[in-house]
């Protein structure tokens, strides 16, 4: 056969027929003649190589197979879990719409449905490259990113063929093209399912279908290359001991199982001692187990300080711990409430990382408005915090954080995404000058030599509309001490019909991004209709649910008269663990420049 022919395992009328391993063609042409028969079939998730086909000639079985493995169309998998019918189809609709989110374009996710549950089929969007582990690279991946699918990703795991006979619930795996998933009920679903004429009657285009979703090898160029999370290089132990995992903080059994990994040893040897003192196990017993667990790749000294450090301090770790959630299993009598404990945190501990706050991120990242504004009260926007700037439109409420940032000299990420970067741009030369639009642009025109990035060069700016998940790559990737959004709005939420859903998940996010990654994040948001109509602003001005105040840390309104009169009152309508702020200022529009003004300059109301 031709060396670069890939091989599926094909598994038919029973789970019991296992090992057979034929070419993939071959296994597509039996896909199409058996399709709407009454017979069940199987396929392997993953291809292979010859080499695959020559270890079961020679072994009778794919047990112990340690050559390349390929990556076909790839699958999660949606079951029931007690789920009504409906339940589960809304359930399926919610987690596409979080694949889009995420990135993955629609024309690239099919959906099936296998007769009692769903297969959400992506091509290899990531550009998963042959290898021995590429199978622990997708577990990896898609535990890690799309943890509400069962973890199905094994080397040898076989799936459903498309079209093939379901006999426990007497019904065919169909394609549901996204198009129609709004127009069909869960109802008219499992109708299609019955029969190649009631699949027919739903679906008018099944001959097309049909046809494209029988292809071998089918393969599109990857761009979301950047989210695959790499197989960790496991140590090898002498004597491999795993053992079948049960429910019961199963996330530590999979870190003893897969043995002790370089980079990571200590860490998880912590959290594997932290869950056995809280099961019980005596101190002993618990340094036995870690010693078998090392298996001598780090000094045993550092093994019993581990140990010693857990029965002394008792540390506990949470399902949101880095480490607990990398390793997350379903099957966890905890998985669906996250709650094996709350985030608790010693006081040895919280002293610690408080002591680098302040040291570190607080010193060196804040940004006080006595420094920006000269006279103005002190007032604090800290590292890890919201904040959230609105006011109605002309009121300039993105040059007013443009004057902050400009003059913080704090590490900018600027989301300019309602302003092309020029107008951004210019804009900020503005400010740093004082100048008007005019002054910058001829001095641009007639001095090939002008530059003023040395005033700026702390700022980067981004003017694409981006999903929200690529923002917190951005921001991963980067590590800015202050993130801009300007404006909220125009952040990309995808799957989502509902105003309110798609805001609360925006400002989740923001929220999410700037306790993560320890990033001061400013946020422009409009407001609401009947404020702008009214005039009347307060805490209950911003657009969307009480959500966006509810999850920012502080809210400044900047409030004015109307377009034309240059005061601007800029107050705060909420300030977690700040006094209330207030200044009064004039905005000049030639100059894009706040100045502070003595409350008793002006009239203004």
């Amino acid at each position: 056969m031709e060396s670069n022919t890939r091989f599926v395992e094909y598994v038919e009328n029973g789970l019991h027929n296992r090992n057979q391993i034929i070419p993939e063609k071959i296994y597509y042409q039996s896909v199409k003649t058996t399709a709407f028969l009454d017979k069940e079939s199987y396929g392997s998730y993953y291809l292979f190589p010859s080499s695959m086909y020559e270890h079961v000639q020679t072994n009778g079985s794919l047990k112990g197979y340690e050559g390349l493995v390929y990556v076909n169309r790839l699958i999660l998998d949606i079951d029931k879990n007690g789920l009504q019918n409906d339940e589960l189809y809304e359930l399926v609709k919610n987690h596409i719409g979080e694949l889009i989110e995420f990135g993955i374009k629609e024309s690239d996710i099919n959906l099936w449905y296998s007769g009692t549950g769903f297969h959400i089929e992506l091509l290899d969007v990531f550009g998963f490259q042959p290898a021995k582990n590429v199978h622990e690279k997708v577990k990896q991946t898609f535990n890690k990113h799309f943890s509400f699918a069962d973890s199905i990703y094994d080397k040898t795991r076989i799936i459903r063929s498309n079209w093939s006979f379901n006999p426990k619930s007497k019904s065919y795996k169909v394609y549901i093209p996204l198009k129609y998933i709004d127009d069909l009920s869960m109802n008219d679903v499992i109708d299609a399912a019955q029969s190649k004429e009631s699949y027919y009657y739903y679906t008018t285009e099944y001959d097309k279908w049909f046809d494209e979703m029988n292809q071998p090898g089918k393969t599109i160029e990857p761009y979301l290359q950047v989210s695959v999370v790499d197989a960790p290089f496991v140590i090898k132990k002498a004597v491999n001991k795993t053992s079948e995992t049960n429910s019961i903080v199963t996330c530590m059994q999979h870190v003893f199982n897969e043995g002790p990994i370089e980079g990571s040893r200590h860490q998880k040897a912590m959290r594997m001692a932290s869950s056995y003192r809280r099961a019980g196990m005596p101190y002993l017993a618990t340094l036995a187990a870690l010693m078998e667990w090392n298996s001598n790749s780090m000094n045993d000294n550092r093994i019993i300080r581990v140990a010693d450090a857990i029965y002394e301090g008792n540390y506990q770790y949470s399902c949101n711990d880095i480490i607990m959630s990398e390793y997350c299993d379903n099957k966890c009598i905890y998985y669906k409430n996250k709650n094996y404990t709350l985030d608790i945190k010693g006081i040895d501990e919280l002293e610690d990382a408080f002591a680098e706050y302040i040291q570190k991120d607080f010193a060196k990242k804040s940004i006080n408005m006595a420094n920006i504004f000269p006279g103005a009260n002190p007032y604090d926007f800290k590292p890890g915090e919201l904040v959230v700037f609105s006011g109605d439109t002309g009121m300039g409420k993105t040059a007013f954080v443009q004057n902050i940032v400009a003059k913080a000299k704090r590490d900018t990420l600027f989301l300019s995404l309602e302003m092309n970067e020029y107008l951004t741009f210019r804009r900020f030369v503005q400010i740093v000058t004082k100048q008007t639009k005019e002054w910058v642009m001829n001095n641009y025109l007639s001095n090939s030599n002008t530059s003023f990035k040395e005033l700026l060069q702390h700022i980067k700016i981004m003017t694409i509309q981006p999903q929200i998940d690529a923002v917190k790559r951005i921001v991963a990737e980067h590590q800015p001490s202050v993130l801009v959004v300007d404006t909220t709005d125009e952040l990309q939420v995808e799957g989502f019909r509902n105003d309110i859903q798609e805001q609360n998940m925006k400002i989740d996010a923001l929220k999410s991004i700037a306790q993560k990654y320890n990033t001061l994040v400013l946020a422009i948001h409009h407001i609401n209709k009947s404020s702008a109509s009214s005039g009347q602003l307060g805490i209950h001005s911003l657009k969307g649910s009480s959500n966006v105040v509810q999850k920012a840390d502080k809210v400044i309104m900047i409030k004015g008269a109307d377009r034309e009169d240059t005061h601007r009152l800029v107050t705060s309508v909420k300030s977690r663990d700040e006094a209330p702020f207030e200044m009064l200022s004039r905005f000049h529009f030639e100059t894009m420049t706040y100045e502070r003004l003595d409350l008793n300059d002006t009239t203004f109301n």
